[in-house]
This record gives C-alpha cells, sequence and structure tokens, in this order.
C-alpha cells in the first residue's frame, strides 16, 4: 500500500516523540534546567566581582603611585621660603604647596574609599564562592539524577531509533523529505487522513480550497494541505 510504510514510520516517531517530551518536561529536567541557571549566575556574579576587584586594585595602585609622586614633589619644596624674599615669589611657592597638598588628599580619600569598596568586594566574594560552590554542587546532583531519568528510556529510544532506521529507506524519497520538514516545524502527525465527506483537513479541521480537493479524488491520492501544511491522503482499499 502506497502510504502504509510512512505511516508506520510516523507511528513509530510519535512514540519516540513522546518519550522525548516525557524527558523534557520531566521534574528531572526542570531541577536540571533551575540548577544550571543558578550556577551559570553565581559563575557570572564571581566574574564580575573578580573583573571590579582588578579594576579597583589598578586604581587604587595609580592613585597610590600618583600620590607617592607629589609627596616627593613637596619634599621638593621643602626649606624652599627660608632664601626667599620676595612675597609674590613666597606666595608662588605656598599656592604650589597648597595645590599639591591638596591633590594629595584628594587621592588619599579616593584611595582609602577604594581600599573600603575592595575590602567590601572581598567579603561579597567569599559569600558568592560559598553560593556558588553550593550551585555547583546541586547542578551535579541534578545532572545525575537527569542522567539515571534518561538512561531508563534509552532501551526503549534505542530500539525506536533502530525501527525508524529500517523503515526510512522503504520510505518514497518525497514523502520522507516532507515528513521531516514537517516534523522540524512541530507539525506532527504530519500525515493525516483526508474526510472527503466534509472536505476538511484530518487534523487543522479545516475546510481545503477547491484545487485541493480536486486532488483528492480517488484511494492514494495525496496533496498539501492549504492551511496547516501537512499532507493529507486518501486511505487505498
Amino acid at each position: 500500500m502506497k502510504f502504509d510504510t510512512i505511516l508506520e514510520y510516523q507511528s513509530v516517531d510519535r512514540e519516540l516523540l513522546a518519550i522525548e517530551s516525557e524527558v523534557a518536561k520531566s521534574k528531572e529536567r526542570a531541577v536540571l534546567v533551575n540548577a544550571k541557571a543558578k550556577l551559570e549566575a553565581a559563575t557570572a556574579a564571581v566574574g564580575k566581582l573578580n573583573h571590579d576587584a582588578a579594576e579597583l586594585l589598578a586604581n587604587y595602585a595609580r592613585l597610590s603611585a600618583r600620590a607617592e609622586q607629589l609627596k616627593a614633589k613637596l619634599d621638593e619644596f621643602d626649606g624652599i621660603l627660608e632664601g626667599v624674599a620676595d612675597v609674590n615669589e613666597a606666595d608662588y611657592y605656598l599656592r604650589q604647596i597648597g595645590a599639591i597638598n591638596d591633590e594629595v588628599t584628594a587621592l588619599e580619600k579616593d584611595a582609602a574609599k577604594d581600599a573600603e569598596r575592595i575590602d567590601a568586594i572581598a567579603a561579597e566574594y567569599k559569600k558568592t564562592w560559598e553560593a556558588g560552590k553550593k550551585a555547583s554542587d546541586a547542578y551535579k546532583e541534578a545532572v545525575a539524577a537527569y542522567n539515571a531519568f534518561a538512561a531508563d528510556m534509552q532501551p526503549r529510544v534505542a530500539q525506536l531509533k533502530a525501527e525508524l532506521a529500517k523503515l526510512e529507506g522503504k520510505v518514497p524519497a518525497e514523502f520522507m523529505a516532507a515528513y521531516k520538514s514537517l516534523r522540524a516545524a512541530k507539525k506532527t502527525p504530519a500525515f493525516v487522513a483526508y474526510k472527503p465527506e466534509s472536505g476538511t483537513c484530518g487534523r487543522c479541521f479545516m475546510e481545503v480550497s477547491g484545487a485541493t480537493r480536486s486532488k483528492l479524488k480517488n484511494p492514494g491520492d495525496h496533496a498539501e494541505c492549504p492551511n496547516c501544511r501537512r499532507i493529507l491522503y486518501i486511505p487505498e482499499e
């Protein structure tokens, strides 16, 4: 019979799809997805803290280096006013010294803020690392549970896949191509019986066009449903 092999293939594949759906909707799968999300979030948080700490340390080092440069420059002014008789010259040096002192003070304040933030990050990092370790342990447990659950299905899955492989070579190429395309689009079953008495698709139940009806008159005829794109066929006697 023209459609026997593809319909048998479809039947076997639908059982395989049902198993895949059961696995995808299982509690074990949901726990695994949740555990993975938490682990990824913890990993991202640790990565951000590392990045922030590295930036702060680099900035702290720059501020400290600049402060040391300015302090060295202040040392150059040490005793310089003792030999200055001109008031304007003395005022110039005093303003220079004042400006350097102000910058040093500002740098030290910024460096102190960075140091406080680094300490806060260190404390936060410890808590985040511990949370990440727990998330990692939970993820490993979830993977083990999911794999054990999926392993129970594997013998039947392997059997079904073997049956599909044997059947595929017997299915007409055009039918196989149409089936795989529809399966990829999640339109299963892909091959459905046409209802000539109502002129409707056996799956979407929409009325087909006159052009499509004209292709579906005799047993063995087939055509694409203009609404859902499934393959309509008239069963052979």
